[in-house]
């Protein structure tokens, strides 16, 4: 059974997690449904936030960043690999798969196959090309509407990337939040070929060994460059389908709906704030799951029929003071966030609603954003928000701030770079939407040593959500449809 969270009570109500579809709703006029990709706040020009735009939060005293690079050496441009997608959403690549699984916002998930070989002579991934499936792998449209901001918003993985996330707006204007299992016709191979050269380490990258039961298949040590067949396309069965989390919602625009799956293995939810109505009732009130970010273990072995997902231990209302679900409070419009391979450090691009946009820097050290106040609505930016008054002492100051208006709204998030290109490690990259440019911040003990456009820009309107694979390299996606691998200019 689902869970459908009413946000005016703590109660949680049982709903069955069937729906009949309701009819294709057909998309809106196509500008409308570029602009409204991603949550768009523009309406009152933007005042100057702390040093400006992009710039480092936090304490005025000065802190000693330690030693290392002081700023950003190393620009990247754009190689597309795919395209002809309508109306993208999202992307995201498979675990132990070479697959990017991008969602279109009416409601259907398309698959890229990554042709691979492991180069001997390298010691390392070599990407031969990529293959689109002809035709959707899911489709959901008839649960999906796209009113203003609405859609197929977001996509996950389990660990063992057998089971898939999804978060949709369904026609009664609520944020869903469902899991269905993937089958692979051929089971794919859970190690990376062995080889006598030794592989460069990429600092954070997963471990090619597995702990779980699964059958390994063994793939002898290559004597030469080795190709990696493209597997048939996976399936997914309808008859699956688990809704975990209902949450009823008023207008039509600042869902997120971003999924993110952590290091710890559980699923971590964005959730906008409510349009409509007094913030300090949502974003700042523990007892609502609106303008929060979420965290649940939604694993097989602890859901059941009646309760779909378990509490982790560690979240900050698991033992009663507010909704259990609840990871951080006082967001906005979380729209995209990632971990740091590397290191679990959290990162949140929250787009913000008038002024101004956000990044928030939530290291591991620290609880990884556990409990974290984002600020929301007392604090815009580094700006007073539209409920200044009482402001608890608490809040996350921004590690950088972002105009909302112009060219440079709002900001996507991306991931921090553990890729092949070396004068790139540790800057995180991320983008906006209205201008299209792919930016890199470059930060150490939480001080801002360089923040700049170092890529590609994709165009007005078009840079939807990034992607990180198996070996650390970025991927990008437009509202266009176009999927575009990013490597060293």
């Amino acid at each position: 059974m689902a869970r459908l969270y009413d946000p005016s009570t703590r109660n949680v109500r049982h709903l069955s997690p069937f729906r009949i579809p309701s009819g294709f709703r057909p998309a809106a006029i196509a500008v409308i449904v570029v602009f409204s990709v991603v949550a768009l706040a523009c309406s009152s020009p933007a005042k100057n936030s702390g040093d400006g735009a992009n710039s480092a939060g936090g304490s005025t005293t000065v802190v000693d960043p330690g030693t290392g690079p002081t700023s950003i050496t190393k620009t990247l441009r754009a190689s597309e690999v795919a395209n002809g997608f309508t109306n993208a959403s999202n992307i995201v690549s498979r675990p132990m798969r070479n697959q990017l699984w991008v969602t279109q916002r009416t409601g259907s998930v398309r698959v890229v196959e990554i042709e691979t070989a492991w180069s001997l002579e390298l010691g390392q991934t070599q990407r031969n090309g990529f293959k689109t499936y002809p035709t959707p792998i899911f489709d959901l449209s008839g649960d999906v509407s796209t009113e203003g901001e609405r859609g197929l918003l977001g996509i996950a993985f389990s660990t063992d990337a057998r089971t898939l996330f999804l978060s949709y707006v369904n026609k009664k204007g609520e944020l869903v939040i469902a899991s269905w299992t993937v089958s692979d016709p051929i089971p794919p191979p859970v190690t990376v070929p062995p080889t006598t050269a030794p592989r460069p380490t990429v600092p954070g990258a997963p471990s090619t060994s597995s702990t779980t039961s699964t059958t390994r298949t063994t793939i002898p040590a290559p004597t030469t460059t080795q190709t990696i067949p493209v597997l048939p396309a996976p399936t997914i069965d309808p008859a699956t389908k688990r809704v975990l989390l209902t949450i009823p919602r008023e207008g039509t625009t600042n869902y997120s709906g971003q999924l993110t799956l952590g290091r710890d293995g559980y699923l971590y939810i964005g959730v906008g704030d409510s349009p409509n109505g007094s913030a300090d009732k949502t974003a700042q009130n523990p007892e609502s799951l609106l303008g929060k970010i979420l965290r649940i273990d939604p694993s097989g072995e602890k859901a059941s029929a009646t309760d779909p997902y378990a509490i982790p231990p560690g979240n900050p209302y698991a033992k009663g003071g507010g909704s259990p679900q609840i990871w951080t409070i006082g967001a906005q419009n979380p729209l995209r966030f990632s971990f740091d391979r590397a290191n679990g450090n959290m990162w949140v691009a929250d787009a913000g609603n008038s002024q101004f946009g956000e990044i928030d820097y939530l290291p591991a050290s620290k609880g990884g954003g556990v409990g974290a106040n984002l600020g929301w609505p007392f604090k815009e930016g580094k700006e007073a928000g539209p409920s200044p008054s009482g402001a608890p002492s608490s809040l996350e100051a921004p590690i950088a701030v972002s105009p909302t208006t112009g060219s440079d709204c709002p900001i996507i998030g991306g991931f921090v770079y553990r890729g092949s290109v070396t004068e790139l490690q540790g800057v995180y990259i991320y983008g906006d939407f209205c201008g299209g440019t792919v930016k890199g911040l470059l930060q150490r003990k939480g001080i801002v040593l360089d923040d700049k456009a170092i890529g590609p820009q994709t165009g007005t309107k078009s840079l939807v959500a990034f992607a990180e694979d198996n070996q650390g390299e970025l991927y990008l996606v437009t509202a266009g449809g176009s999927v575009q691998r990013l490597v060293a200019a």
